[in-house]
Order: structure tokens, then C-alpha cells, then sequence
């Protein structure tokens, strides 16, 4: 886990690990450059991999959707929808960087890297996102779309394969619906963590109760969290 930028060797290495070559390797180091390190750092540029991962997301949810409408055309909408989020949720995203080994190349600040920054899980989903945008600056977006099916096409193929999901918001809402209670809300408790890498607490509301709480990254993800820790909660009780 790197604190000072890479060298050429390093890169060379990175390179041979994503099976990419970059025109402008400039664009491999800023997507490998966590906030982290920008901000131990003030006499360097303020810019670290997180314009790139804003570009990234985007050019994922579409590869992955992409490949999902061509290969199941017998899908309804909202089986593609569920399907498509068990594949660029932060836990997918982080496993295909711990394949391609990205903790070993990520530039981070002494403080992250010594809390084990390197294989935090949303280090590591923003940083693949972040070199899904490196890919596409540096060439096009038919480059971009070849790495992310090499890196996550057996991650959709497994979605395709397995029975839908459903998220557990949805299951919550329904459960409540057949027991003739109101839909479920959900307010945010705290927001703690640096700004490169909050964790939201979100709480689950029933009529006037909060039944759980959930933890996660982005607060939809803490939302999932709380609704699936109250389904266990409601069931065990009724």
C-alpha cells in the first residue's frame, strides 16, 4: 500500500495486472490517487480519483446494463433492476479490485493506509469505478466497456443465473402491507467518517417506532441494512 506516487516499475505493474496500456499514464495515477493522500499532502495539485469514480459509476451501471438486456431478453425490468444491483454494489465492485490486486497500487495518506485503508471495501469499489473512468479518458468507450465485462462479466452472468433477489426494502414493505401496517420510513441517524469515506446510520420507522438501525457507505445501503435487520426483528416476534 503505497504513500508516495508510483514509480515506473509500479505502473508497469498495474498495467500488466488490468491487461490495459495507457496512452497517458498520467490518467492511470490519478485514478490510483485516493483522497486521502491529496489531503496529507497540500503542496501537490488537490485532485485525487474521485472525478474519475463519479465517471466510472456511470459507464458501469451501463456496461453492466448493456449486457444484461442482450443476454436476457425473457427479463422483465424489474428482475434486470434487481440483478443489475447485486452486480455494481460496493461488495461486487471491491471483490473484482481485490482480484486484480488494486490495495497494492492504491496511493493513499499515511493515516488511511495505517487503518488499512488498502482493503477497505469502498476504497476499493471507488477505485475500480474510478480506473473504469481512467480507461475511458484515456481511450474510448468501447475500451472502457471491455474492461469492465473482463473484470465483472462472470459477476453478471451469476446474477443471470440465480433467482431475483429482492431487495430488502421491498420485502419489508411488503410484509408490513400483508399485516395491515403502514409502509416503513427511514431516517438518517449520523453521518461519521472522513468525507472521502462516510458511513451513514440510517433507522427504520414503523408507525411511530424505529425497529433497526443499518450502516453503509451510501444511505441506500444503510436503508437495506436497517429494513433487513427489522424483517428479522418483526418475524422472530410475531
Amino acid at each position: 500500500m503505497p504513500i508516495t506516487p508510483l514509480d515506473e516499475y509500479q505502473i508497469a505493474e498495474v498495467e500488466n495486472a488490468l491487461s490495459v496500456n495507457f496512452n497517458d499514464r498520467a490518467v492511470l495515477v490519478l485514478a490510483l490517487t485516493h483522497q486521502s493522500y491529496v489531503n496529507e499532502h497540500p503542496d501537490i495539485p488537490p485532485v485525487s480519483n474521485e472525478r474519475l469514480e463519479f465517471l466510472g459509476d456511470s459507464i458501469v451501471g451501463m456496461v453492466v446494463a448493456d449486457r444484461m438486456y442482450s443476454s436476457a431478453p425473457e427479463l422483465a425490468e424489474g428482475d434486470l433492476t434487481v440483478r443489475r444491483s447485486q452486480v455494481v454494489r460496493r461488495e461486487t465492485l471491491a471483490k473484482a479490485a481485490r482480484t486484480i490486486g488494486l490495495g497494492e497500487w492504491l496511493v493513499m495518506g499515511k493515516g488511511e493506509s495505517a487503518a488499512g485503508g488498502d482493503d477497505r471495501s469502498s476504497n476499493l469499489a471507488d477505485t475500480f469505478e474510478a480506473l473504469v473512468g481512467a480507461v475511458f479518458v484515456d481511450s474510448d468507450y468501447e475500451s472502457a466497456s471491455k474492461f469492465v465485462n473482463r473484470w465483472l462479466g462472470e459477476h453478471v452472468d451469476e446474477a443471470l443465473r440465480s433467482e431475483t433477489k429482492k431487495d430488502p426494502k421491498s420485502l419489508l414493505q411488503e410484509y408490513l402491507q400483508a399485516n395491515g401496517s403502514k409502509p416503513p420510513r427511514y431516517r438518517l441517524v449520523s453521518e461519521s467518517g472522513v468525507l472521502s469515506d462516510l458511513i451513514f446510520t440510517m433507522e427504520v420507522v414503523i408507525d411511530t417506532r424505529s425497529v433497526a438501525l443499518g450502516e453503509g457507505s451510501r444511505k441506500i445501503d444503510a436503508e437495506r441494512e436497517a429494513a433487513s435487520r427489522a424483517l428479522v426483528i418483526l418475524k422472530s416476534s410475531s
